[in-house]
């Protein structure tokens, strides 16, 4: 606490954000107060790069039958119901100097055409769990399933919910189950390696290569199968790979999987880019469509 303002440090996934939380109060439509709730205000965040950025993430978690849910959480909840506000969507985008929507009830897009997928919100194992819980199945890289990532790799193990997949936009790259990254990681290589890529080493990366045109070319895109038949989110390249300077050699620029091994598989942002989200609460279901996601957006100039 520093001059009446209550700073925040948060450490999540790789992204680190600074900033200050404050209070505030819900007020309905009709001008009924629902309480005071608290909120953070990130002023920098390491990894989303929004320093000096009018820009943030905003997490929407589900209301736990079970259990006591915040004030915030019971406050948003109950303004959601009260206007049959029982789904939202989003569309990210991979520009830092524009403005997209975050959509709710009625504003939301119905998936009704068939480029639409959907899987189910597998339900919560515990009364704190507020993530948004998928079967996930099976990766390919290209057309190519590998069948050494088997579906056991993603299951929720235990009453704590260890393991499994969660869809999360607070992370900012997809960190997929241990046993499976390493198998990803290792396809991926043989089939930069066998086009003459040139591997190298990187900080805080396990696969990066030199980004010659030629490389660039030849980087695959990557699909995550889930439960349900045709259930496909397909991560193309510009989104599975990070383009940079080589900060140890100084020249030139290389590509870098844009993933990490953890102990629970997380659909970060970067991954999600270019593809619409709705999450439809009532039906427990998430659709899914590819999309340009600037086509919504505005300039902020």
């Amino acid at each position: 606490m520093s001059n009446n303002f209550c700073a925040f440090h948060y450490t999540r996934n790789g992204n680190r954000v600074s900033g200050i939380l404050v209070r505030d109060h819900a007020t309905r439509q009709d001008g009924v107060e629902l309480g005071a709730y608290f909120f953070g205000c990130a002023h920098n965040s390491v990894v989303f790069h929004n320093d000096g950025i009018y820009a943030g993430v905003a997490a929407v978690g589900r209301v736990v039958p079970q259990a006591q849910p915040s004030p915030a959480s019971q406050e948003a909840h109950a303004i959601g119901m009260a206007h049959g506000h029982t789904s939202f969507s989003y569309c990210l985008f991979g520009e830092t100097n524009r403005q997209g929507l975050l959509r709710f009830g009625a504003d939301v897009p119905v998936p009704q055409t068939p480029r639409y997928r959907s899987t189910r919100i597998l339900p919560a194992l515990h009364a704190h769990d507020g993530a948004y819980h998928v079967s996930l199945v099976g990766v390919s890289l290209g057309a190519h399933i590998l069948d050494a990532v088997g579906p056991e790799m993603f299951e929720r193990r235990g009453e704590d919910g260890e393991g499994g997949c969660i869809i999360d936009v607070g992370t900012p790259l997809t960190v997929m189950a241990e046993e499976a990254y390493h198998v990803v990681e290792e396809a991926v290589w043989s089939e930069l390696r066998r086009h003459g890529a040139e591997r190298v080493e990187q900080h805080d990366y396990g696969l990066c290569v030199r980004a010659t045109e030629a490389t660039k070319g030849r980087l695959p895109s990557m699909s995550l199968h889930f439960a349900e038949e045709e259930a496909r989110l397909v991560v193309s390249p510009e989104h599975l790979f990070l383009i940079m300077d080589d900060v140890y050699k100084q020249a030139g620029q290389i590509a870098c999987l844009a993933m990490r091994p953890g102990r629970r598989t997380v659909i970060g942002a970067l991954q999600q880019v270019d593809t619409r989200f709705v999450f439809d609460l009532e039906g427990d279901k998430i659709f899914f469509a590819p999309e340009s996601c600037t086509k919504e957006t505005t300039l902020v100039v």
